[in-house]
């Protein structure tokens, strides 16, 4: 595909990086010469220097041939404006990043098609999704849906009083669990890798598990028995995501509380959300943090647009008692230290938007997406097309790439967790755990032959 991608911020470049690996031609528009200059040799794409909303800089990246735009820049109206553009030269589809959520919300209600957008993409409203995900699925340091939601990825740090703890995969017995699950991965020791039925989980693994939605709420009760459903949530920032997060939690949990440092923010969110306390002040602070009662916090969770100090008052709220701590943060840096500070989950907007639109991106044999926090690999959803080598012989009979693995299949009828004997037929929605130098040929399988 011939890809053009306005903006060479954090959600740019990874989908240049991403996109130009797999084989598309990748055009690249920056209007900062710096930026452009900065990371054009790190990237194997065509840097175009000039403003996305210039039809003479889009011509230059030939926009009338594209297949698909990108418009990812940090300013809505511009984002709007190149798709508006690039559906004049007649390029097929067109993705928009729009961060204000009232615009977002009012080209929803009067259609898309006003802007010529085909998909709009809110990175922080994705955000605060993840985030109401893992807060109901207590423990769960990232999350996932395939299959319009029947198939769900977790990811869990093992206890040492997790029954899972020192059994070997290939012995969980029907007895013991009965609810269907699979573990596709477990990274230990900063290595991921795919376990075997003789490997043993250990204490501290960090697995990621596969399962169906049922099997859910038994599973979290089994896999960290100390974590109970949470009553009392502490939110700091008043950011697009800290507002949603607080709108959505406060439905379905009593005790919400949102702490915001500007004043005039404070009191009109107060105004804006019911069902939530508002308190204007720091949260770096431990008076600010004592009075919202962080101590019998089920969950903290700093959304501010301060990275810096989401992680500080995070690392204090834990010392005071929360009992989970979850921050967002624009800094994949931040991957590194987490599990030094004991902070539990970690959130990168910039993150989840490329993993949004890479599911748009890569075509129809490819469904959705969710790239793993800890290693470079993905869960992807693919369904294979007609006469696909995978559908040819059971998956004990066809040689996977290494470093990938059928996890789940999902039918019209029901969801099943694969292995050896699973017969995968055409249509079917198929659950696939790889590594990024793997995607490309699991993408073979399941195309056309």
């Amino acid at each position: 595909m011939k890809i053009v991608i306005v903006g060479a911020g954090r959600i740019g470049r990874n989908l240049s990086k991403t996109l130009s690996e797999e084989g598309n031609e990748v055009y690249l528009i920056e209007n900062n010469k710096a930026v452009a200059t900065r990371f054009g040799d790190k990237l194997d794409v065509k840097i175009i220097i000039g403003t996305g909303s210039d039809p003479n800089t889009l011509l230059k990246a030939d926009i009338a041939n594209a297949d698909l735009v990108l418009a990812v820049t940090t300013s809505d109206e511009t984002n709007l404006v190149v798709c508006t553009l690039a559906a004049s030269f007649g390029t097929k589809r067109r993705i928009a990043r729009v961060r204000n959520t009232r615009l977002r919300a009012t080209i929803a209600e009067f259609g898309y098609n006003i802007f010529n957008v085909n998909e709009i993409i809110n990175p922080e409203l994705v955000a605060a999704e993840a985030i109401v995900k893992t807060i109901h699925t207590p423990g769960a340091s990232e999350v996932g849906e395939f299959a319009s939601g029947r198939i769900l990825l977790r990811a869990f740090d093992i206890s040492g009083s997790s029954p899972l703890c020192g059994v070997k995969i290939g012995e969980f017995a029907d007895d013991d669990f009965p609810w269907p699950f699979l573990i596709i991965s477990i990274v230990r020791d900063h290595e991921v890798f795919i376990p075997k039925g003789d490997t043993v989980v250990e204490e501290g693994d960090h697995i990621y598990v596969l399962l169906p939605r049922h099997s859910l709420a038994e599973f979290v009760s089994v896999v960290n028995p100390e974590i109970k459903p949470p009553r009392k949530v502490v939110i700091y920032g008043a950011s697009i995501t800290g507002r949603q997060l607080a709108t959505s939690l406060s439905q379905t949990i009593k005790d919400v509380i949102l702490i915001e440092e500007d004043r005039d923010l404070a009191q009109r969110v107060s105004e804006e959300i019911s069902n939530v306390t508002v308190i204007n002040g720091s949260a770096s602070e431990s008076e600010i943090l004592n009075e919202c009662g962080v101590e019998v916090a089920d969950a903290y969770i700093a959304t501010s647009k301060d990275d810096d100090s989401n992680l500080i008052s995070s690392v204090l709220a834990k010392r005071l008692g929360a009992r989970m701590t979850i921050i967002t943060t624009q800094q994949p840096e931040y991957m590194a230290i987490v599990d030094a500070l004991n902070i539990d989950a970690i959130i990168n907007p910039h993150y989840l938007a490329v993993e949004q639109i890479l599911q748009m991106a890569r075509g129809r044999s490819i469904s959705s997406v969710t790239k793993l926090m800890e290693c470079d690999a993905e869960a992807i959803e693919l369904v294979p097309q007609k006469n696909a080598l995978i559908t040819r012989n059971p998956l004990k009979n066809i040689k996977l790439p290494k470093n990938s693995i059928v996890g789940a299949v999902s039918s019209e009828n029901e969801v099943t967790l694969a292995n050896g004997d699973t017969h995968i037929k055409e249509g079917e929605k198929v659950i696939v755990f790889c590594h990024e130098s793997a995607l490309k040929k699991v993408q073979a399988l399941f195309a056309p032959k």
